[in-house]
């Protein structure tokens, strides 16, 4: 997260829970799934993507 360049000091637990959130629903997609590490890294990727089409 060092390329971030903004001032997180409020919401710092905020993003810390959300990776949380994120690593666990990755993994539960895995163990439910059996995909691999490689399927999930590109869902992850589809979704930055879409995101930044999205972006102003």
């Amino acid at each position: 997260m060092s390329s971030f360049d903004f001032d997180d000091t409020e919401t710092s637990g905020i993003w810390w829970s959300t990776n949380v959130s994120i690593r666990d629903l990755c993994i539960e997609l895995k163990e439910e799934t059996a995909c691999k590490d490689k399927d999930i890294v590109q869902l992850l990727r589809s979704i930055a993507n879409s995101i930044e089409e999205n972006s102003f």
